[in-house]
């Protein structure tokens, strides 16, 4: 009987593979049709009849209606169930993907007789929480459990690569391009454990857009000049099975030109008039280099994200690890060993990118032992919790635990515990280890360096008389490796009232993790105003502003749910609380005055499909922002700027993005994507007016730091100050041109506050507040106080009254509304 789940199963957006762990190593099990790889497709002919892999991907060309593919980019997205018309079944992402892990369940089952208790099951790593809860929710469906461990498809591979190698120090870049998402991630292997450094990736970028590209840019291009069909476009529902042939073909043709240089397709296309127009057409390796460079380019910029947010340089780089089917492609392979417009990385060749994940997955899991509870214990009999890795790379002192449990009330104090391995090399007998008042007890053993240690352990009384025990037995296996700890990818946070983004778990964190901050409410709460409400809105991302970001949530406070009225500035404390395992995500606000906690489980019914009109407007918004941002960029004197252009150019961001929100009319799956892609570029457009900034917050800099010297000077500063003086210096002048934006603002703002500082011990202080105070005359509660005020401030100043100056200061400052005193706002009306 297995005592770890061994199971590793790769769900992929085309192709899903399922890997076993074994004494020997880990294979690839094999599907009904002698294939390691099994098509992510489902058919559904009729009712109660599903069919999965290899079967339903033929079928496209005669059902294309009843075929559901590429499904897992719905993951995660409400209201994106598939119709199947002749049967009249309607199926979720994560009942489609179900299906796909089922059948791959049964795989094994034929060869092992039975199906996995237990699966450790990839994600990407780019995935948002929403998507990775509802890759667990899929897995429970399958029969696979509630709490699914699940890993990091980069991760999972690194482990495959790791297993094989016998370096003790070196750094990785996994380079994972599937189907349908992207993973750039930075791996360290230091004395036999594995840690991701840094991720970046995209959820949407994936073999599939290069696949639409052949399609949208040759073949139908081709058809609609052969066959004079000039509204032969994929948006259009018309042809939609006709473009879903295509599209099968242009996918088997790319695999096919990994190979050879050309590759023929020929195809029967309905007319849509129930006859059939014959397409032939010959696909040459080079065009479809051209179409998909600009999708490489942008993985590319991903990965030289990832090593840069590393501190890590492509140089620092031991080795590039392929993942994914598209990197088999040549011309991909020559770009990414060219270090000026590659990474000039060596690449490993060891590991097949198709299977690669599945098995890193089975290794992964082979470290995670079942999840069994222990029997209940009967009269006389004892049963065991054990807690122990069943991995282990060290051979001596391994640590194991337990807590004992019996069916009656028992002394645990007279009883002990001892481990043995007598069969071990060198045998082992531990010492006897009394249990404390509660039935725990802690141990070391010592482990075979190179075969499974299979210990018994016995339970004694205070006479030495053994007891009946149960489970009485475990087995450790020596590892060259440790899987890394599970990180977060994306930071985790509220948008708050202002539409700035607030972090609470940050990018990178280990799991579990589990944060609590205090903030403050913007609006008040009344009982009787029953249509009011305090919005949270729950984000995932990395973006100061709030809207850049993945919603992936959303916590709500209505006047029903208080016992009385929450006035404005009510003082809140929000908790996040994520697991490792399944990466749920818990919500909690508390809300001290009303004695009230408000929870939300962040998982897919938050994430919508976005409305095709709405995409159109804002892609329209987003061509003239870019209009408006170029011509600023060609008169700015910031070559950052030109150069994050030039970048956005190059990737044809616009052109691509334009032919999604086109197939977002018929195709689900481009609709989100296209929303995703919108905020990115934005957000891009965000970071070139920022590098804008640059120059400008330069000059404010260097004055602020020159006004800071003359003061030091002046009023004779201490040590402190000249020391920070002289640090914010430092700093500045170490700045390059390539420097943070917002880093070159927090040094203007922390010279500002020295600045104030020095201010404050000048005569000139109270002056200085005064001015600033009348500038803000309108925004004061009282329009009639402030005008009475700021004229006995005038008369104080004329009189160089600075006692009675203060005192008007104060005055003005109390008729400000409290925002402008206090930070840490949240929520509002909407």
């Amino acid at each position: 009987m297995r005592e770890t789940i061994d199971f590793g199963i790769d769900l992929g957006t085309t192709r899903s593979v399922i890997a076993v762990a074994e004494d020997d190593g880990v294979r690839v099990i094999k599907n009904s049709d002698g294939w390691d790889c099994t098509p992510s497709a489902v058919w559904v002919p009729k009712e109660g009849v599903v069919h999965v892999g290899r079967r339903a991907r033929a079928r496209t060309l005669k059902d294309h209606e009843d075929i559901a593919t590429e499904f897992k980019l719905g993951m995660g997205v409400s209201g994106t169930p598939r119709h199947f018309p002749r049967s009249g079944v309607s199926l979720t992402p994560e009942q489609l993907s179900a299906e796909v892990l089922k059948s791959l369940c049964q795989d094994a089952a034929h060869e092992y007789g039975r199906p996995p208790e237990a699966a450790v099951i990839t994600v990407p790593a780019s995935f948002t929480v929403n998507q990775t809860r509802a890759t667990s929710s899929a897995a429970a469906l399958a029969g696979l459990g509630e709490q699914c461990p699940l890993v990091q498809e980069p991760t999972a591979a690194a482990i495959a690569y790791g297993a094989q190698d016998a370096a003790d120090s070196e750094h990785w870049m996994v380079f994972d391009l599937g189907g349908g998402t992207f993973d750039a991630a930075v791996v360290s292997k230091r004395d036999g454990e594995l840690e991701l450094i840094q991720h970046a990736g995209d959820p949407y970028l994936g073999g599939k857009l290069i696949d639409w590209a052949i399609v949208e840019g040759l073949l139908a291009p081709a058809v609609r000049q052969e066959h004079r069909l000039s509204d032969f476009v994929r948006g259009n529902p018309r042809w939609s099975a006709n473009f879903a042939n295509l599209k099968l073909e242009a996918e088997e043709a790319k695999i096919q030109l990994s190979r050879c240089d050309t590759f023929h397709i020929g195809v029967d296309l309905e007319d849509g008039r129930g006859g059939i127009l014959p397409f032939d057409y010959t696909l040459r390796r080079g065009a479809v280099e051209d179409l998909a460079l600009p999708f490489y380019t942008r993985a590319i910029g991903l990965c030289r994200r990832a090593l840069a947010e590393s501190s890590l340089r492509p140089d620092h780089i031991d080795r590039l690890l392929l993942v994914g089917g598209p990197t088999l492609a040549p011309g991909l392979r020559e770009l990414l060993a060219d270090p000026a417009a590659g990474l000039g990385i060596p690449v490993d060749h060891s590991q097949d990118p198709t299977t690669v994940v599945a098995r890193g997955a089975a290794l992964f899991a082979a470290t995670m032992r079942l999840p069994r509870r222990p029997p209940k214990p009967g009269p006389g009999e004892f049963t065991v919790e054990l807690h122990y890795e069943p991995r282990a790379v060290q051979t001596s002192g391994v640590p194991v635990s337990g807590k004992l449990v019996s069916s009656s009330t028992v002394d645990w104090t007279r009883y002990a515990v001892a481990l043995s391995n007598p069969a071990g090399h060198p045998p082992f007998h531990g010492p006897r280890v009394p249990l404390t008042p509660d039935g725990t007890f802690c141990a070391e053993v010592d482990i075979d360096a190179s075969a499974k240690s299979h210990f018994t352990l016995e339970l004694t009384d205070a006479s030495g008389t053994p007891q009946r025990l149960s489970p009485r037995t475990l087995t450790i296996t020596p590892t060259p490796f440790l899987p890394p700890d599970a990180v977060l990818t994306g930071t985790l946070g509220f948008g708050m009232a202002d539409g700035t983004f607030a972090p609470m778990i940050r990018k990178g964190t280990p799991l579990p993790a589990r944060v609590t901050k205090t903030y403050r409410t913007t609006i008040p709460l009344r009982r009787t105003e029953q249509n009011a409400v305090i919005r949270i809105p729950l984000l995932e991302g990395e973006r100061r502003q709030a809207d850049r970001n993945t919603r992936v949530g959303m916590l709500e406070i209505r006047p029903q749910d208080v016992r009385i009225d929450l006035p404005s500035q009510s003082e809140v404390e929000v908790t996040f609380d994520i697991r490792a395992t399944n990466r749920e995500v818990v919500v909690t606000v508390d809300v001290p005055l009303v004695e009230a906690k408000f929870e939300a489980v962040v998982n897919r019914s938050e994430l919508l499909p976005p409305d095709h009109g709405l995409l159109v407007d804002r892609f329209h918004d987003l061509e003239s922002r870019l209009l408006t941002v170029r011509r600023r960029v060609e008169s700015a004197d910031c070559e950052r700027a030109r150069s994050m252009l030039r970048e956005l150019t190059g990737q044809k961001a616009l052109l691509h993005l334009r032919k999604e929100i086109d197939a977002a009319a018929v195709d689900v799956a481009a609709a989100t994507a296209s929303d995703r892609r919108i905020r990115d570029l934005q957000a891009v457009l965000d970071d070139i007016e920022e590098a804008m900034e640059i120059p400008g917050l330069r000059r404010e800099l260097s004055a602020a730091l020159g006004r800071c010297e003359e003061l030091v000077e002046r009023i004779e500063a201490g040590p402190a100050e000249r020391r920070e003086l002289q640090s914010l210096r430092h700093r500045s002048d170490t700045a390059g041109d390539d420097t943070d934006p917002t880093t070159v603002r927090r040094l203007a703002v922390r010279a500002r506050d020295l600045e104030i500082d020095l201010l404050r011990r000048t005569d000139q202080w109270p002056y200085l507040v005064f001015h600033s105070l009348v500038d803000l005359r309108d925004a004061m509660t009282s329009r009639a106080q402030a005008d009475s005020a700021i004229a006995e401030g005038m008369r104080a100043a004329a009189a160089q009254d600075r006692g009675a100056l203060t005192r008007v200061n104060e005055r003005l400052r109390r008729l400000l509304p409290p925002e402008y005193w206090e930070g840490n706002l949240i929520g509002g009306l909407q």
